[in-house]
C-alpha cells in the first residue's frame, strides 16, 4: 500500500500545488484588476479636479469681472452725480446775478440778435424792475413760466435765454473738459 499511499500523496501534492497556482493566479489577476481600477479612479479623480479647478478659475474671473463692472458703474454714477451738481450750481449762480450783471446779460444777449421791430422780453415778475432801463428798446412782459434768464419774442421767433436752457445747451460741449479737470486720474 505504500505505492497507493505514495500515489495518493503525489496526487494530493499535485492538487495542492495546482490549487496554490490557481489561487496565486487569481490573486495576481485580482491585484492587477484592483490596480487597474485604482489607476482608472485616480485618472478620473485628476480629470474631475482639473475640471473643478478650471470651473473655479472661470467663476473667479466672472466674479472679478462683475465686481470691476459694478465699481466702474458706481464711479460713472458718482461722476454723473458730481456733473449734475456742478451744472445745477452754475444754474443757481446765474439765477442769483445781481441787478447790474443781469441787466448787462440781457442787453448783450439782445445786441447779438438781429431784431426787427420792438421785441417782447418775458421775465419773472421780480426781474421786471431790474430791466426798466430796457423799456425803450423792448416790451417787458411778466411771465411766471420763466424761472431764470429771459425769453425774447420777435414776431413769430422765440429766443430762449433762460439759464436752464443756456446751461443745458453748452453742457455737452463742456462735460468732457469738466470731467477731465475734476477727475484727473
Amino acid at each position: 500500500m505504500s505505492n497507493l499511499d505514495n500515489l495518493t500523496q503525489k496526487i494530493l501534492e499535485d492538487a495542492k500545488n495546482k490549487a496554490s497556482e490557481i489561487v496565486k493566479g487569481a490573486e495576481k489577476r485580482n491585484d492587477s484588476l484592483i490596480n487597474q481600477r485604482v489607476k482608472e479612479a485616480n485618472e478620473r479623480k485628476e480629470k474631475i479636479l482639473e475640471k473643478a479647478a478650471a470651473e473655479a478659475e472661470m467663476l473667479k474671473d466672472r466674479v472679478i469681472s462683475s465686481a470691476e463692472l459694478k465699481v466702474r458703474d458706481e464711479k460713472l454714477s458718482a461722476k454723473q452725480e458730481v456733473m449734475d451738481t456742478v451744472f445745477k450750481m452754475a444754474k443757481d449762480k446765474l439765477s442769483d446775478l445781481d441787478q447790474k450783471e443781469y441787466l448787462r446779460f440781457v442787453e448783450s444777449s439782445i445786441k447779438d440778435i438781429d431784431i426787427e421791430g420792438k421785441p417782447s422780453v418775458l421775465v419773472k415778475k421780480e426781474k421786471v424792475q431790474q430791466l426798466k432801463e430796457l423799456s425803450d428798446e423792448v416790451a417787458l412782459v411778466e411771465d411766471e413760466s420763466v424761472d431764470s434768464g429771459f425769453i425774447l419774442k420777435d414776431g413769430d421767433i422765440i429766443y430762449n435765454y433762460t439759464f436752464d436752457a443756456l446751461v443745458d445747451e453748452i453742457r455737452e460741449d463742456l462735460e468732457g473738459e469738466i470731467v477731465q479737470k475734476l477727475f484727473e486720474e
